[in-house]
């Protein structure tokens, strides 16, 4: 059983399911329905965040050890994996600490970073110790989508030509997951990027307010065409239609799996053979597991969450110039206040 600590006990990592939750949707609960992972340690600068998570999940995990910080867990803990969930303002800062620390693979929430800038010395800084970071595009891990990801990749549509999403909101921060969600039925090589969109609010000193999506088109390598809609589409949000040369795909979390063929007949799913419901988190943890065994790399790991935060900060920086954005985004600095 691989070691992991978490850092950070707010909604994502602990406090969108409990124990009971058949399909935990948090890191805590995907850990603890892993069988190849076990939560030995948590870091909280909030005690009263502490003891609401100890008040939920005390009887779940109760040899866990608790720290009032990161600093203080990393230090005193021998970690396989360190899960960072903290707000996004502070990704940078912690993931840095964990690689100085060494684990053997980092689990960082969406969204990555608040800038490429500092996308860019998490990545080089990790790689330098061979430490993997896997970004939390956790909705990519339904057992479902993994299984029609591959079927696509098989042959299932022949060959893509455009796959159309929707969802809207904040960019990097929630609109992110669907930006994943084409990328992983289009590839993972976007060569630009063009959005319109709408930035509101204030952001504190030195951060720019995060806009959010009202359209984006993504041009990628290999000829796909994918656009997001930002706001619901006729089934919902955060859902994708693949179409290829034999047909169409409907793929989402929440959505039900629609297949057509070429002719717009409704084809059965049953010779499919979709795996039944899990939790996201899960999967994602086995397949960290599963790497440390040997295996290949977890999905939305290194160049693949890259590709993603590219289109994203891609994508505002066509709403600043109303240009198309080559990829990658040539102005690195900009620093975005992506908190969720």
């Amino acid at each position: 059983m691989y070691k992991v600590g978490v850092i950070g006990l707010g909604a994502i990592a602990a406090m969108y399911a409990t124990p009971a939750s058949e399909h935990p949707y948090c890191h805590v609960g995907g850990i603890r329905q892993s069988g190849k992972v076990e939560l030995a340690a948590a870091a909280e600068l909030s005690e009263a965040a502490r003891e609401k998570f100890a008040g939920v999940w005390g009887e779940a995990f109760p040899a866990l050890r608790y720290y009032d910080g990161s600093a203080a867990m990393l230090e005193k803990e021998a970690l396989d994996i360190v899960a960072v969930c903290v707000r996004g303002p502070y990704h940078y800062r912690v993931v840095m600490e964990a690689i100085e620390a060494g684990p053997r693979a980092i689990f960082l929430e969406k969204p990555p970073s608040c800038s490429l800038e500092e996308m860019d010395g998490m990545v080089e800084a990790a790689a330098r110790k061979g430490i993997p970071v896997v970004v939390s595009y956790s909705r990519h891990w339904n057992p479902h989508i993994l299984r029609l990801q591959q079927l696509v990749r098989e042959g299932l549509l022949g060959e893509v030509k455009t796959v159309v999403a929707y969802c809207g909101h904040y960019v990097l921060s929630f609109a992110s997951h669907t930006t994943d969600l084409i990328c992983q039925f289009a590839g993972y090589e976007p060569e630009e990027v063009y959005a319109r969109g709408t930035a509101k609010g204030d952001a504190p000193t030195g951060y720019e307010p995060e806009p959010t999506l009202d359209h984006m088109t993504i041009r990628f390598a290999n000829g796909v065409t994918g656009v997001q809609v930002g706001g619901n589409g006729e089934h919902g949000s955060m859902y994708a239609e693949v179409f290829g040369e034999k047909g169409m795909l409907r793929v989402g979390m929440y959505t039900p799996t629609v297949l057509f063929d070429a002719q717009g007949q409704k084809l059965d799913l049953e010779p499919l053979q979709l795996p039944a419901p899990a939790s996201v988190f899960t999967v994602a943890y086995d397949q960290i597991a599963d790497y440390l065994d040997g295996g290949p790399l977890p999905h939305c790991t290194d160049a693949h969450f890259v590709a993603v935060n590219e289109i994203g900060f891609g994508a505002i920086e066509s709403m600043h110039t109303g240009r198309a954005i080559p990829l990658p985004v040539p102005h690195r600095t900009r620093k975005v206040f992506a908190n969720e």
